[in-house]
């Protein structure tokens, strides 16, 4: 899927559902580091793989970047789940 965004408006709420999905990865393991049973970890590969398929899917590098920076971010913050 190509697309083609030059909706500056579009960019943003792009970038904000970026951040509520990081938010709510918190949500879920924060209060777990380092206490992540193998259900933990399998749910946090399932959410990372749906975004890694997203970042598949689109080929627009106004969105790419933004959609690699929130993976790195989750990856700085639970290594654990990127073994």
């Amino acid at each position: 899927m190509n697309l083609n965004i030059d909706d500056t408006e579009v960019r943003i709420e792009f970038k904000q559902k970026l951040r509520w999905f990081e938010e709510e990865l918190d949500l879920i393991f924060k209060n777990k580091t380092h206490h992540y049973t193998k259900d933990d970890i399998k749910l946090a590969n399932q959410i990372l793989d749906r975004l890694s398929e997203t970042i598949n899917e689109y080929r627009d590098e106004k969105l790419l970047f933004p959609l690699v920076s929130a993976l790195n971010n989750i990856e700085r913050r639970y290594p654990e789940f990127f073994k």
